[in-house]
């Protein structure tokens, strides 16, 4: 039973559990419960009990005992069943209800730490050649949908989007869901609020930012596996084979509108990033980089990183593939929250290590 007079409450506390569940997302005589009763699942339900017990100044005095065992016209000539004999608690209270920040923080404090995604396997195809991972370049359809199971949002009918895993183009929930996804493969990824928090952009402009899950159906349409190639085209947004300063500039202007992706530190600035990306791949000095250049410093770092990847784990964040490669100072694979501080200042002057090849190694 559940029952509501400015904020009263009355629970079958002693009742088995799946029948308190029932009780409180049903209401009494056809009157809705409160909202985030409507579509609650069992824990969801003792987590929200608990909450507003913790919550409302309980009356001691107003703890009733209500015999169960009196008769009740509506029950007259029903057969009743053992549970019907134990007595009815009455918890009576006045309080704020909890918001939905301290509902979230319940609800992580009683999972034992922050939540996680949660994937469903739909459909998956019996030959997986490749299984999408980080930096791969990933083409999806999707249709999005609250906790309470109402879609607000969805890619059919428009173009499908295609990201690049791992780098930061899609909130971490969902990025963390694609990954390990084949061609063709359906899968249903429920993000909680702590892993989907993104900017607002042009791709992600209908997603809701106050949701406490958010679940989301994908189609898996296309994985390309990560190559120099692909990233470099990727970065060559008017397809002439070269990347210059202005076409750089441009590259992280379309970052941060389509995508909500931007600099972690604020005080880069886009030009000065540009200009140096360009002294950093640059090897002929003819101020445009091609992809032999491309091809060429991103293979010495590579090898490099392999031979200086650090022994114990560093804080930061693993390298990005994109403009934001320059970051990585000391070539160790790991953008550290010392380098990202200094790169505003790095970046006005010359890279370290100057793009020098022979004519065999280009």
């Amino acid at each position: 039973m559940y029952h509501h007079r400015r904020w009263g409450l009355r629970f079958f506390f002693l009742r088995p559990f799946h029948r308190v569940h029932s009780n409180l997302c049903r209401g009494v005589q056809g009157q809705p419960s409160l909202p985030f009763f409507t579509m609650c699942s069992p824990p969801t339900a003792l987590i929200c009990i608990l909450a507003i017990c913790h919550y409302v100044q309980i009356a001691i005095a107003s703890v009733h005992v209500v015999d169960t065992q009196a008769k009740v016209p509506s029950d007259l000539g029903k057969k009743r069943r053992p549970e019907d004999n134990i007595p009815v608690v009455e918890i009576r209270g006045e309080g704020k209800p909890m918001t939905a920040a301290q509902i979230r923080q319940l609800e992580e404090a009683s999972n034992g730490g922050p939540l996680d995604i949660k994937i469903e396997n739909t459909w998956r195809p019996v030959e997986c050649p490749r299984a999408a991972k980080r930096k791969d370049f990933v083409t999806f359809h999707y249709k999005a949908f609250t906790e309470a199971g109402k879609k607000f949002d969805q890619t059919y009918g428009r173009e499908p989007i295609r990201i690049q895993l791992g780098v930061g183009m899609t909130m971490p929930g969902l990025d963390k869901g694609l990954q390990g996804m084949c061609d063709t493969e359906l899968r249903k990824i429920h993000v909680p609020y702590r892993l989907s928090r993104k900017r607002k952009s042009r791709v992600w402009k209908n997603i809701l930012n106050d949701e406490h899950w958010l679940i989301f159906n994908i189609e898996m349409m296309h994985v390309e596996p990560w190559s120099y190639e692909l990233q470099f085209q990727f970065l060559d947004l008017n397809n002439d084979t070269f990347l210059t300063q202005n076409e750089l500039v441009k590259f992280q202007e379309k970052m941060k509108k389509d995508f909500g992706k931007t600099w972690s530190n604020e005080d880069i600035d886009t030009v000065i990033a540009a200009k140096y990306y360009i002294k950093y791949f640059d090897a002929d000095g003819d101020g445009k980089v091609d992809l032999k250049e491309f091809r060429a410093v991103m293979e010495r770092d590579l090898a490099t990183m392999a031979a200086n990847k650090p022994e114990k784990k560093i804080e930061g964040r693993k390298r990005d593939p994109g403009i934001a490669w320059i970051l990585d100072f000391n070539n160790d694979g790991i953008v550290s929250v010392q380098e990202n501080d200094r790169a505003a200042e790095v970046l006005e002057g010359k890279p370290a290590i100057p793009p020098k090849f022979t004519k065999d190694e280009l």
